[in-house]
């Protein structure tokens, strides 16, 4: 099942009510807002996981995010209630306001639906890619029920940093603290990968330390994070050319 269907699929089978209902659509133009804009977020995540740091940051706030919610009750994707975690997750994916109103912009060309509508849809699908990549990457912490060893994003996180799987040992450099967003993520996962790290302003002002991760683990896992995330499909090579076409459109301004 891709992305897709488990946005379609969310909410005992109501996904598509739910998200659409609250601006006046039906469940065939949510459909297609939704075949428009997903593809586009997950582009985007994809774009960004295409470093160890970009991966580790990525799965790290999978698997510390409480994004299966937005699946199962339909309360947390109300627009208003939604709104803030999905502007920051469109903010890792585009990198840029004015990318999400072209992105926009593109969706209402193809669907007959209006822009304004779209952008408010964004920040809800953008939460609801986000649950629906948790669940498929095994799990965050809202599986309490999860044993150990059991195949969650713990396990992918432990098998990239643990050094236990017998792989090549790569080093790359961790971000600086306070960096902000994604990094400040990952740096956390790092603090406790090397046990604990430090807190507050002693923090800020420590140097970033290289970490070590297993290539090989994190091949494998990028593999199959790119894979959900559409790298190779027809929806994900043509969300990959649109943001390309949006930020040569935005550099020539």
């Amino acid at each position: 099942m891709d992305l897709l269907d488990l946005i379609a699929q969310a909410h005992g089978g109501r996904g598509l009510e739910n998200i659409g209902g609250q601006f006046g659509l039906d469940q065939q133009q949510t459909r297609a807002a939704i075949e428009q804009l997903a593809p586009a977020v997950a582009a985007g995540l994809r774009r960004n996981a295409n470093s160890p740091q970009g991966i580790l940051a990525l799965l790290g706030a999978l698997q510390r995010g409480n994004h299966e919610q937005y699946l199962d009750d339909p309360e947390t994707i109300q627009f208003d209630r939604v709104a803030g975690d999905g502007n920051k997750i469109l903010g890792h994916a585009f990198g840029s306001k004015d990318m999400s109103r072209e992105v926009a912009m593109h969706a209402s060309s193809q669907t007959g639906i209006g822009s304004a509508i779209l952008k408010q849809l964004l920040p809800i699908i953008a939460s609801m890619v986000l649950g629906s990549l948790t669940r498929k990457m095994g799990g965050g912490t809202t599986r309490a029920q999860q044993p150990r060893g059991g195949g969650g994003l713990g396990d992918i996180l432990g098998d990239i940093l643990g050094g236990g799987g017998g792989g090549t040992r790569r080093r790359a450099p961790a971000p600086q603290p306070g960096s902000g967003g994604l990094g400040d993520i990952l740096g956390d996962i790092l603090g406790g990968a090397l046990g604990g790290g430090q807190s507050g302003d002693s923090r800020q002002q420590a140097e970033a330390p290289d970490f070590e991760y297993d290539e090989d683990a994190l091949n494998r896992h990028r593999d199959v994070l790119e894979e959900t995330l559409g790298r190779g499909s027809s929806s994900g090579n043509a969300a990959d050319d649109l943001l390309s076409s949006v930020e040569r459109h935005l550099g020539r301004r």
